[in-house]
């Protein structure tokens, strides 16, 4: 009995000795979960935050095989997103990659994700089409694997909302999309439809609008942007989607607006930097818009829609210098070769480089089809004395556009020195009349800049450059008067010549040659 007892009591004590032990405080599902709660949010800075959390917790073992596979989805989405705004990559879709390939069990779908998201093309800094080798290989890569990767999104978009979001991304802007109804395009990613992360892709995508809709002004589902950066002001990116929004509605101002505060959130953006030359050039600042392309071209120099506008804009300057040295990276870049050599010749010629913008301009017509090339080749050939040549050019030029009052005044020079009589009464009075017409429209201009709601210095600088494009207009159209005058008394015509002669006889360049020829005239 002694012994029993104490049987039992070693028992007890080795019972007490050997606690079972407690499991491991759980240091991670609060954080998975807020980390979830940020994809979902969908915003870029939210993805970001919930990367950097997913790859922290990746650390702790009971976690991380979720994490990893919260930071590869993350990883993509941000390199998507990236991708899609046309911003600098920072490296996301490598770290995806990374991560995948030291996770064994990383799940077959995911990696074939990752695949897609390195195809997706960056954004438009260019001219629409491959700039680069590796804007080539994914061109290649997307047009082969194309149909099987529908499939597979297609498949998974149901069940992970990355695979949803990168659903919409490559069906959207597609070709296919076109002959796509709206369920067909929002069915597959329907069961994530109302997550802020696919609110806002939806809100981008060009869904087929219901029948009997009026046209659609926006690219873009605005008032669901809108709602989505109200309720949560750090969807920053919508900016430079609400401005892409307000350019195609002509309101440059808000545009603009929208635009500075996107880049005051974001700087590596070549594509906002190049919006905001846009909108700089098509309201006359030309310095800014300068200072925007390069800023584009600094972060993509294979940007050559911003190498075309730093050439225009160098023109509009007068650095004519530095808009050919632009040229010339433009040309042996192979792209917009036509265009460049334009203005190339442009700028040659208001340097008197007559002969080598001879040579550019006659090279630029072989790859142009418009007025302006024959127009300025036209000039050149004027200013080398080829008159038949330039006359030649300046009737090309015009049977393209017959609103240029420019060319019309041009050819009325030309024949006059021809001595062509005949033509020369009837394109010198055209073109005057035509001057004129020129002369109301910029003083309508003048007047909607006057009772705009541009700031001062934009109104001053847009009201000085119609000022003196009116003064420029007043002078040929004086010339044209004059020249009209003396084709009609050269073509013995008193009355026709006396009507021209007297608009200019108080001119102070042509009225004493006008009063002379009055003088000869009939009474």
């Amino acid at each position: 009995m002694p012994v029993r007892r104490c049987l039992v009591l070693i028992l007890a004590l080795s019972g007490c000795a050997h606690p079972k032990p407690a499991p491991p405080p759980d240091l991670h599902s609060a954080r998975l979960a807020a980390a979830d709660a940020l994809v979902r949010a969908g915003c870029l800075d939210c993805l970001v935050a919930a990367y950097r959390e997913y790859d922290a917790v990746r650390a702790l073992p009971p976690a991380a095989d979720r994490a990893t596979a919260g930071a590869i989805r993350s990883a993509a989405l941000i390199a998507l997103r990236e991708r899609e705004l046309g911003m600098v990559d920072e490296g996301y879709l490598q770290r995806a990659r990374d991560a995948a390939a030291a996770w064994r069990e990383a799940p077959a779908a995911l990696v074939g994700l990752l695949d897609i998201v390195d195809a997706t093309p960056v954004a438009s800094i260019g001219a629409g089409r491959p700039t680069s080798d590796a804007d080539l290989a994914r061109m290649t890569a997307m047009r082969t694997n194309r149909a099987a990767w529908n499939e597979l999104l297609r498949g998974a978009a149901a069940a992970d909302h990355a695979a949803a979001y990168t659903w919409l991304s490559f069906i959207c802007n597609s070709s296919e999309a076109r002959t796509m109804s709206r369920d067909d395009i929002l069915g597959p990613s329907a069961a994530f439809a109302d997550l802020p992360l696919m609110q806002y892709r939806t809100a981008l995508c060009p869904l087929p609008l219901p029948q009997g809709s009026p046209p659609r002004q926006s690219p873009f589902d605005d008032a669901r942007l809108l709602a989505l950066q109200t309720a949560d002001g750090r969807f920053h990116e919508i900016d430079y989607a609400r401005g892409q929004s307000l350019v195609a509605r002509r309101k440059l101002d808000d545009a603009d607006a929208a635009f500075e505060r996107a880049r005051q959130w974001h700087t590596a953006w070549p594509t906002l930097t190049l919006a905001i030359a846009n909108v700089a050039m098509t309201a006359e600042e030309f310095e800014r818009a300068l200072a925007m392309y390069n800023e584009t071209l600094k972060y993509e120099p294979k940007a050559v829609d911003a190498l075309l506008g730093k050439v225009k804009t160098l023109t509009y300057l007068g650095h004519n210098e530095g808009a050919i040295s632009a040229v010339d990276e433009l040309i042996a870049a192979r792209w917009y070769v036509g265009d460049g050599r334009y203005w190339r010749a442009l700028n040659e010629t208001e340097l008197t480089r007559y002969d080598e913008a001879w040579e550019d301009v006659e090279l630029a017509n072989k790859l142009l089809l418009n007025a302006e090339v024959p127009k300025l080749a036209g000039v050149i050939a004027y200013r080398r004395g080829q008159l038949e040549v330039s006359k030649t050019k300046f009737d090309l030029s015009l049977t393209r556009n017959q609103r240029d009052c420019e060319t019309g005044f041009y050819l009325g020079l030309v024949l006059a020195e021809l001595q062509d009589c005949t033509r020369t009464a009837d394109v010198a009075a055209k073109t005057a009349v035509c001057l004129q017409h020129s002369e109301e429209e910029a003083l309508k201009e003048i007047e909607n800049i006057r009772a705009s709601d541009d700031p001062p210095q934009r109104k001053e600088r847009k009201i000085a450059r119609r000022e003196q494009s009116i003064a420029t207009a007043r002078r040929m159209r004086v010339t044209s008067w004059f020249n009209t005058a003396v084709a009609y008394y050269n073509l013995s015509r008193p009355a026709d010549a006396r009507e021209f002669a007297e608009k200019v006889v108080d001119d102070e360049q042509f009225g004493s040659r006008a009063k002379d020829l009055v003088a000869r005239l009939p009474k």
